[in-house]
């Protein structure tokens, strides 16, 4: 069971008329593009949104060209401007920012030069490192997916968890996505609870990769601006509604993923090699006490 305290939390398909019709705006805050490891297009994306009547946060990985193409593109749609980082760790940053500007300020001077062949998966910067490199720019931090995915280590609790990441680490990131389409129900819930007990502002998205995904997981905040819009979250003034992604959505990204990673693959090997040293250190420690 859900704390009561988050009972804006609801994992069920999002009715975006209600929504809607309740003053809040709904937000999918989770979705890739072309310009990373999916498929979706901006136009075309652009286009659902309207359709649906949803806004959009563009969080590729490691990289902006998506949002700065839809920021420059004629639009009837809120954009949030966002990217996910991959720590070197494993762990996946969400970072909204109040203004595209800022946004490519701080992915130039501070991203840029610590970006890998394997573009898409872990950039050369730690968790501790990526959360201080962002202290001095407006913007929204959160834990994307924390308790994901099974086998690797995606998601900062998940790492807490298991001890590669110090307790310390959630205190600075502004909140935690609650509902990832990717993830299974249990490790959503489990994510929920955490945001309950602990009283943090909370998120969700459908990590979308392919365009029927997108829409299946909003926040909805009541403004229609990108500060105002960031400003509820951190300020708990949200909802997240959404459920986990159809099966075949599931599997078709999982297909389109694993394809945009053939190009690098010695280099995406080089990079699950690296994120599991923390835990082959730890398994050598306790065999020795």
């Amino acid at each position: 069971m859900i704390p009561s305290h988050h009972h804006s939390i609801q994992f069920t398909s999002p009715l975006l008329h209600e929504i809607r019709q309740k003053g809040y705006t709904p937000v999918d805050m989770h979705i890739h593009t072309r310009h990373s490891d999916a498929t979706i297009r901006i136009p075309s994306l652009l286009t659902r949104a309207k359709h649906l009547g949803i806004g959009v946060a563009i969080t590729d990985h490691n990289e902006i060209q998506g949002v700065v193409e839809a920021w420059n593109q004629p639009r009837d749609v809120l954009v949030i401007p966002g990217i996910e980082l991959s720590s070197l760790e494993g762990p996946h940053i969400l970072l909204y920012f109040y203004s595209l500007g800022e946004l490519a300020d701080y992915f130039i001077t501070q991203i840029k030069g610590d970006l890998r062949k394997s573009q898409y998966m872990a950039v050369q910067l730690p968790v501790q490192k990526i959360l201080e490199s962002v202290e001095s720019f407006h913007c929204v931090k959160v834990a994307a997916h924390p308790f994901g995915y099974f086998g690797i280590n995606r998601g900062v609790l998940k790492c807490i968890d298991n001890k590669t990441l110090p307790a310390g680490t959630i205190d600075h990131v502004d909140g935690i996505e609650v509902i990832c389409g990717a993830m299974g129900q249990d490790l959503n819930e489990k994510a929920a609870r955490y945001a309950g007990e602990h009283h943090l502002p909370i998120t969700g998205g459908s990590d979308a990769h392919v365009l029927p995904s997108v829409g299946g997981v909003v926040t909805g905040v009541r403004a229609d601006t990108v500060k105002g819009f960031l400003d509820g979250i951190l300020s708990r003034e949200c909802i997240v509604i959404g459920s986990t992604a159809n099966p075949l959505h599931k599997g078709i990204s999982a297909g389109v993923i694993a394809w945009n990673y053939i190009p690098s693959t010695v280099s995406t090997l080089q990079v699950h090699y690296e994120e599991s040293i923390p835990r082959l250190k730890r398994y050598l420690s306790n065999l020795i006490k």
